[in-house]
């Protein structure tokens, strides 16, 4: 990875922070786009970038234009993501805007964006959810956002076969994201004991880049029991529907 350059996004913290201190260390250029770049304060390195970028807003991503137009890209590793443990019902219109737009349609919009910088061969990084695989009750919005975005790159890795497409399906990581998914915790409290390390992660991400692996499902546990869930989900649903009742708000 030494000299290559990529653009990483949801940097700021957790596993995209985590991702990108592994970039750094095996030399890496990296550009992250950043709602607030002073979060990256802490890094001082000449092999970072950060350009001050809201992925909610298109017009910021288009912009992006400029900041790439003589610069080559080996890879895009989109880590941006947020969603609401809530009922249907109980979502915003602003929320539910806020959950598509930001986990399914500007990645497309990025992507097209900074397609023309791409190199010949590229990485692109999808960090999905395995929320995607299971139906999620006070969770549905966030669970269908992330399905979307795994077809995408499914289809993605299809249409462009001189890509790298690496999809990262995660099970709950020890993140901010719990802060806004459920500003309780309760849930975060309730799974403490079998969230994922984000260093360890990244870890796993950065080795998989590197070997052209196509999808990483951690943890594999969670990953083998929903192959199984996907045999029979209506079954499932209707006699341990408690499984799927685990981010309702209490």
């Amino acid at each position: 990875m030494i000299g290559k350059h990529y653009v990483l996004t949801g940097g700021t913290s957790g596993l995209g922070y985590a991702i990108l201190k592994q970039l750094i260390g095996k030399g890496a250029h990296v550009t992250v786009l950043a709602r607030n770049p002073n979060k990256l304060r802490q890094i001082s390195s000449n092999q970072v970038t950060v350009i001050k970028c809201d992925l909610q807003l298109k017009q910021n991503i288009v912009d992006l234009k400029t900041h790439f137009s003589n610069h080559k890209i080996d890879g895009i590793i989109y880590s941006s993501g947020v969603g609401y443990f809530k009922s249907i019902e109980e979502h915003s219109e602003e929320e539910m805007i806020e959950t598509y737009t930001l986990n399914a349609i500007h990645f497309n919009l990025l992507l097209s964006t900074l397609r023309p910088c791409l190199s010949q061969h590229p990485t692109i990084v999808g960090i999905g959810s395995q929320s995607a695989f299971l139906t999620q009750a006070h969770a549905a919005h966030y669970g269908a956002s992330k399905s979307a975005f795994n077809q995408i790159l499914n289809a993605l890795r299809i249409e462009h076969q001189d890509y790298h497409v690496l999809t990262v399906n995660t099970g709950p990581i020890a993140t901010p994201f719990h802060e806004k998914a459920d500003p309780t915790l309760n849930y975060a409290k309730k799974y403490q004991h079998m969230m994922l390390d984000a260093d360890d992660l990244a870890i796993k991400i950065i080795q998989a880049m590197i070997h052209h692996k196509k999808e990483i499902n951690e943890p594999k546990w969670m990953h083998i029991m929903l192959k199984v869930y996907n045999i029979a989900p209506r079954f499932f649903e209707n006699n341990f529907t408690f499984l799927f009742n685990n981010k309702k708000r209490e």
